[in-house]
């Protein structure tokens, strides 16, 4: 049995799938290390350095991940149709 390998985005370095203020954290803490930096300590680009390139990724990034919970799952669609035609009917009827 073979496992997926998990991709993360650049900026999430608590790498849970989402980049988000907890990666904020991780980028702070590590902030300034020059030479040794990897990824779970906030270097985004892999240059071994976390600084100002490695917080704009994450600016660029923030959100990015958390957005599958905020879609609707295909059986809603159906329902968000009916509820937008009732709706522009109900308009139309003024």
């Amino acid at each position: 049995m073979s496992v997926e390998p998990v991709n993360f985005f650049d900026a999430d370095f608590n790498e849970d799938g989402k980049v988000d203020a907890d990666d904020l954290t991780v980028w702070t803490t590590g902030f300034g290390a020059v030479g040794t930096a990897v990824h779970t300590t906030g270097d985004a680009d892999g240059d071994q350095n976390v600084d100002g390139v490695d917080f704009l990724v994450w600016q660029r990034e923030l959100g990015l991940g958390s957005l599958a919970a905020a879609v609707p799952e295909p059986a809603a669609s159906p329902l968000m149709v009916i509820v937008v035609l009732a709706c522009a009917a109900r308009h139309r009827s003024r």
